[in-house]
Order: C-alpha cells, then sequence, then structure tokens
C-alpha cells in the first residue's frame, strides 16, 4: 500500500520549502467531524514527533462528491467540486485524502445512474488533485450500520429514502461503491480500505456487547474514528497505531 514515507507518492511534486509535508482532508460530516483526524495528528506526535506533517481538515457536512441529493433533504447537498478548486488553491497540498460515498447513494437502493454519477464525480475528483500537483488519496466509504439507527429502515419498494428513513440494506450499495474503488476503477495514487477494519471493528464489538452501537449508524462513534485514525497511520506513515486505542481524542 501506499507509505508516505517513501515520498514515492510525491515524485511529482517538490516539497515545500518549509519541509512541512500539507496533507488535506476532503470529505462529508464524517470528516467535518475531526476525530479521526485529530487522532492521527496525535499519534503522529506520539509516536513520530519527528516528521514535519501538517493535517488540514476541510470536510463539510451533508457533501457528496456526485452532486446528487435526495428530496426529503433539507436543503440540496452540497458538492466538493463546487469548492475543489479553491480548496486545493488555498492548501496547496502534497496530498489529499478523500473519503466520500456515505450520501452519494443518497440513502436508496442501488441504482446504475446514482452509481455512475458517483465514479464521475471520484474520478474528477481523483484528477483535478492530481493536476494541482498533490498525491490523490481516496478512503473507500465507511459502512452504514442499520442496527444502530433510531429512524426508520425502509424496504426497496419504499416510495422514497433519505438518511432520516434510509433504505434497510443501504450498506449492499457502500459495498458496492467500495468495492469499485478498491478494483482500480478510479485514476488514484492511492486507495484506503477503512470499510474492511470498521466492518470487523462493529463485528467485534456486538460480540462482546449486543448493545453496541456504531453511533448513529451513518456517523461513526469515537471508537470507529480511532479505527480509521489507526488504519490511515499503518497505510500512510508505517506507525503501529495500538497507542491509540486507550487513549482518548484530544
Amino acid at each position: 500500500m501506499l507509505h508516505l514515507l517513501n515520498h514515492s507518492v510525491l515524485n511529482h511534486k517538490e516539497k515545500p520549502s518549509t519541509g512541512n509535508l500539507r496533507i488535506l482532508f476532503l470529505g462529508d460530516s464524517i470528516t467535518a467531524d475531526g476525530r479521526y483526524i485529530s487522532l492521527v495528528r496525535e499519534g503522529l506526535s506520539r509516536h513520530r514527533s519527528e516528521l514535519a506533517v501538517e493535517l488540514l481538515a476541510c470536510g463539510v457536512p451533508s457533501e457528496t462528491v456526485s452532486g446528487l441529493s435526495e428530496a426529503a433533504h433539507p436543503f440540496p447537498r452540497p458538492c466538493v467540486h463546487d469548492r475543489l478548486a479553491g480548496e486545493l488553491a488555498a492548501a496547496s497540498p502534497d496530498v489529499a485524502v478523500a473519503c466520500y460515498g456515505m450520501n452519494d447513494g443518497i440513502y436508496h437502493p442501488f441504482s446504475e445512474a446514482r452509481f455512475a454519477a458517483y465514479q464521475s464525480g471520484m474520478k474528477r475528483l481523483s484528477t483535478l488533485i492530481r493536476e494541482a500537483g498533490a498525491a490523490a488519496v481516496l478512503l473507500t466509504p465507511p459502512p452504514f450500520h442499520a442496527a444502530s439507527m433510531d429512524g426508520p429502515l425502509q424496504p426497496a419498494e419504499a416510495a422514497d429514502f433519505s438518511y432520516l428513513a434510509p433504505y434497510r440494506d443501504y450498506d449492499r450499495v457502500l459495498e458496492r461503491y467500495a468495492d469499485w474503488l478498491i478494483s482500480g476503477g478510479c485514476p488514484a495514487d492511492g486507495v484506503i480500505d477503512i470499510r474492511t477494519p470498521l466492518l470487523e471493528h462493529i463485528r467485534h464489538e456486538r460480540l462482546l456487547h449486543a448493545s453496541y452501537r456504531y453511533g448513529d449508524g451513518i456517523h461513526p462513534d469515537l471508537s470507529g474514528h480511532r479505527i480509521m485514525a489507526q488504519v490511515l497511520l499503518r497505510e500512510l506513515f508505517r506507525q503501529d497505531p495500538d497507542g491509540l486505542r486507550e487513549q482518548p481524542c484530544s
């Protein structure tokens, strides 16, 4: 997998004069929450303090990469492509890490048209990041955990769907999106699978505690953010992340 310490993905861009490696994080409300980014920062500070790394958190709640929005959403969902050029120009990152997909299926059953919009948006995102001189690192969509939802879960034949009343098997939609990324369908410098470790975490926790809730089913709880941080520390920095397991988020 991609390791930034090898600097192989940065060969197309000179290091900034400050010597800092600037990493821009793009995504929806899971990224806007910021806890997994804070935990990565904490892990680097504790275990790799010699590294000059700047983490720039730029997630936007409700955002998509596809430009889609469900009818019941209180406002049209923002699309990253409406701000991407400005974010890249302002940050001048060496690496951009992007996590999209949760909102892009708009909580409906699978549709080829919605899938095509997600694919097109991710390809454009990756291409524009690379054209800006940064390495594009894509994260698979996190899982949707129906058993943690408080609201209604709807069958495929329901009249409509939204984040408040999602398709009950919506995670199968996200699985297809993740499989496409992992298969190399998008021109990126690296793809990191966060979905599989999160699913394993959920299964483990529910075996230990049947009442365990993965946040609200859409947004991970702190333990989910910790898993995401562990994966990023390992895949990007070759850092053994075990020290994060019992540490609070700063």
